[in-house]
């Protein structure tokens, strides 16, 4: 299969690979890599690349066109500057590594905002604009699609649902902020209240599960983040109005039915407002979202570049 996209969820905890045939849209292949908090970017490339470099020689083709959504954000030359979950991969010039490393160019954006662009193209019945859509995984993230596109801001950083300030009076985050919502309502936050609280746990899920089984002080730890969450969500709706929501990521695609009163929180947190109704809606795609966001987004730039391409040829 010559006629190949890959593309790549780097999470906060894990990378997500995928490889698609362009033409006819289809998945073909996926692959999950752990990557702990101490993993270094160059050993996380070197493992991407290798994945990539093995899925060539199954097909006996060239991958021409490789997509990444990172939790970081990154600099128009592909740096990270800023990745509150991994801190040691500030400065980590991650598009100049992967091109040494594979030895062809890759498409980066905001892991949120493919998503977004996933879901918006291929998960929802109807296309929908503006559409807010949230991610809840190791961070909290967001991004506003509207007719297609995703909205970037001045600074190409907007979307940063997880840094709004809950708590003036909160903890300190690596983003240099305080109180921000993912200290609150990430599955990282969770992990790290459970473990303040002494509950006989070594990750999110295992406080789901205690919850599950009747324990009341993990059962009012996911109750209260899921407020939060509602608040974050709800601030978001008021000064974006959009025409509806979807929460997505890989705490909501693993513990769904937690998730499922976001709808009647939010609504009740925007009291009288015109908003009041809002749909707020669990992600299709659930995992998949930021994958398909990566066809959909390395689709639209190639048919950009090709435009672009035929002007020059034109003149």
């Amino acid at each position: 299969m010559t006629d190949a996209l890959v593309s790549i969820d780097m999470g906060g905890s894990a990378a997500r690979l995928a490889i698609f045939d362009r033409k006819v849209m289809k998945m073909e292949d996926s692959v999950k890599i752990d990557l702990g908090a101490g993993t270094e970017p160059l050993e996380a490339v070197s493992q991407l690349a290798g994945v990539i470099g093995r899925w060539e020689q199954a097909r006996k083709g060239a991958i021409h066109t490789v997509v990444a959504g990172l939790a970081g954000l990154h600099d128009a030359a592909g740096t990270i500057t800023t990745w509150p979950n991994r801190p040691a991969w500030n400065g980590f010039p991650f598009r100049e590594a992967f091109t040494s490393a594979t030895n062809r160019p890759i498409i980066l954006f905001d892991d949120a905002n493919l998503a977004a662009m996933g879901e918006y193209r291929f998960g929802l019945a109807h296309p929908v604009s503006p559409l807010l859509y949230v991610v809840v995984g190791t961070g909290i993230g967001s991004a506003l699609v509207m007719q297609g596109d995703v909205y970037e801001g001045a600074r190409g950083a907007s979307g940063e649902l997880g840094h709004i300030t809950v708590d003036p009076n909160g903890e300190p985050c690596p983003c240099g902020g305080f109180g921000c919502l993912q200290l609150y309502a990430s599955g990282r936050a969770i992990e790290r209240m459970a473990a303040a609280k002494g509950l006989p746990i070594t990750k999110a899920s295992d406080v789901f599960r205690l919850a599950a089984q009747g324990n009341e002080a993990a059962r009012r730890l996911i109750q209260d983040s899921i407020r939060l969450l509602a608040i974050g969500i709800a601030n978001a709706v008021r000064l974006l109005d959009p025409v509806s929501v979807v929460v997505g990521g890989g705490m909501v695609s693993r513990f769904p039915e937690a998730y499922r009163s976001l709808e009647k929180a939010v609504q009740q947190f925007l009291g009288t407002l015109p908003q009041k109704n809002v749909q707020v809606s669990l992600s299709v795609l659930g995992d998949d979202a930021a994958l398909w966001g990566g066809l959909a987004y390395g689709l639209q730039q190639v048919s950009i570049k090709n435009k672009e391409m035929e002007g020059v040829h034109n003149e």
